[in-house]
């Protein structure tokens, strides 16, 4: 596993509850989040995770921006924009039977015009035992902890491990 993670703040809880369905019973299924920005996520793009080298991934909830609430391995990445032919017809396949409220590979970024790119693909989706505060995931640049959003959307570069504690104390970051 890689020494840093990704953060992705405020997913549905309906997605992440469509992905758990199956995960639950079947975690090596390789399942998908589609962010809606408009740019790669660089990190992704420049050197994609895999099965053998994944990425942890943190998320919040559209319900809960300042938790925790679920982790995953990312163990691949790839611009939508440039999926064509049997890839592209087998992932909405995976899509249209899986995650059929995705409807599959779609465009929903903003501002309107711009492309969403980014597909994620993840496997071992889990939700925590016990929601743990934003703060307690440490930046890769600068190591400060993050604060909670106020909207959904965005992401940040992070440390795999949590931080101590008394992070959510500090107020550096954001």
């Amino acid at each position: 596993m890689r020494q840093q993670a990704l953060f992705k703040n405020g997913v549905y809880e309906s997605v992440l509850q469509e992905i758990l369905k199956i995960q639950s019973v079947l975690p090596e299924q390789i399942l998908f989040l589609q962010p809606h920005g408009p740019r790669p996520i660089l990190n992704l793009q420049d050197s994609p995770p895999s099965v053998d080298d994944p990425m942890r991934l943190f998320l919040s909830t559209t319900d809960d921006f300042g938790h925790v609430r679920d982790t995953a391995e990312i163990v691949g990445w790839d611009d939508k924009t440039l999926l064509h032919g049997e890839r592209r017809e087998a992932i909405e396949h995976v899509l249209n039977a899986l995650q059929p409220s995705e409807r599959g590979l779609y465009d929903a970024s903003t501002p309107p015009g711009g492309k969403s790119i980014n597909l994620i693909h993840i496997r071992r989706l889990k939700r925590l035992d016990q929601p743990l505060p934003v703060q307690r995931l440490l930046k890769v640049y600068g190591g400060s902890p993050l604060l909670p959003r106020t909207q959904a959307g965005g992401w940040a570069y992070v440390w795999a491990e949590f931080g101590p504690e008394d992070s959510e104390d500090n107020e550096a970051g954001g």
